[in-house]
């Protein structure tokens, strides 16, 4: 990432975000720079962020696909690099294609990339078929400590901080793990809250076609997609269970 990433934006600095569907999704630490953003480029149609530019098509499955036609308009070359890092937007975004937003366009994208120079066996290995030790040892304890509602159809996981020190947990072994309560039979609404910092909880909502995670989570200040969605909410994991609980409540879900 040498040269990708800074510690702080400076004065003079250009702020885009990408992905990003509103103010409460921001990294913590750059909420300051909400005010300051000149470019959004999302596909999430709920977008929010504060800005007259805006580049948001939620037809496009991932972010990575609008990137690259941005590319293809500018006239700007693809390196094999830049194919790949696109690549991995485009399936980290989609699940490796498997996700119900896949559409031919994100395909023929994936195709191209391909064409460009992108070696997407490793990639698939390191994204979608490596786990940790670590993580296999929080998915032991996320498996143990799962709540159900709604007869089995909720399904509600946490994730307090000290797992995450005493596990040695990194970002990456966390990247994945919103849907893991989706991935049991029988579940319809995944959901993962993980403690993070201020007392904060950000909550993370996987769906079936049945239910709209990103309405749900709107009313939350939060946002996303029809199946995938998030919000960060006061009080921590217990603030944020309650308030997502209160939210299914509402809904006419009868937990």
């Amino acid at each position: 990432m040498a040269g990708l990433t800074c510690e702080s934006a400076q004065p003079d600095s250009t702020v885009i975000t990408t992905d990003i569907a509103s103010e409460g999704l921001l990294s913590f630490g750059a909420e300051a720079l909400a005010p300051r953003i000149e470019l959004v480029i999302d596909h999430h149609g709920s977008n929010s962020l504060p800005c007259e530019n805006r580049i948001v098509l939620a037809d496009r499955a991932a972010c990575g696909e609008i990137v690259y036609a941005l590319l293809l308009e500018l006239g700007a070359p693809v390196s094999k690099e830049t194919a790949e890092a696109l690549y991995v937007a485009i399936s980290t975004d989609t699940g490796c294609f498997k996700y119900s937003n896949v559409t031919g366009n994100t395909l023929r994208v994936a195709a191209e990339l391909i064409d460009l120079g992108a070696d997407v066996a490793p990639i698939n290995k390191i994204f979608f078929d490596t786990k940790t030790f670590a993580r296999l040892k929080l998915e032991a304890r996320l498996t143990s400590g799962i709540e159900l509602y709604a007869g089995g159809m909720v399904g509600l996981c946490t994730l307090p901080q000290r797992w995450i020190d005493e596990l040695s947990i990194s970002e990456d072994d966390i990247d994945s793990i919103s849907g893991f309560a989706r991935s049991i039979e029988g579940v319809e609404i995944g959901i993962m809250i993980r403690e993070v910092e201020g007392g904060m909880g950000k909550l993370s909502l996987r769906t079936s076609p049945r239910y709209d995670a990103c309405a749900l989570c709107q009313q939350l200040g939060g946002g996303g997609h029809a199946a995938a969605a998030g919000a960060s909410v006061a009080g921590g994991i217990e603030g944020a269970k309650k308030a997502i609980l209160d939210v299914l409540a509402q809904s006419g879900i009868r937990l």
